[in-house]
């Protein structure tokens, strides 16, 4: 899949709920692949701490897929 904010190649599936989703994703992209980097980059810039909702992450490389549980989650203050 390709995100269609920032136009790379999406390796890593993530879920976050509905709510977080639409507060973090720009409306024109809400329906849209949004990688987890830019998923990242616009839940800083709107001041949003998501960490405690992805229970999930998988990554689907190449030569091998990834199925990733988080034990523990930091929030990273905004500088």
């Amino acid at each position: 899949m390709i995100c269609k904010a920032c136009g790379l190649v999406d390796r890593f599936d993530f879920h976050v709920p509905n709510d977080i989703w639409k507060t973090v994703i720009p409306t024109p992209l809400v329906r849209e692949v949004v990688c987890l980097n830019c998923f990242d980059r616009y839940a800083s810039e709107m001041g949003v701490n998501y960490a405690k909702y992805i229970k999930d992450l998988y990554f689907a490389g190449d030569r091998g897929n990834f199925h990733f549980v988080p034990l523990s989650f930091q929030n990273v203050p905004r500088t």
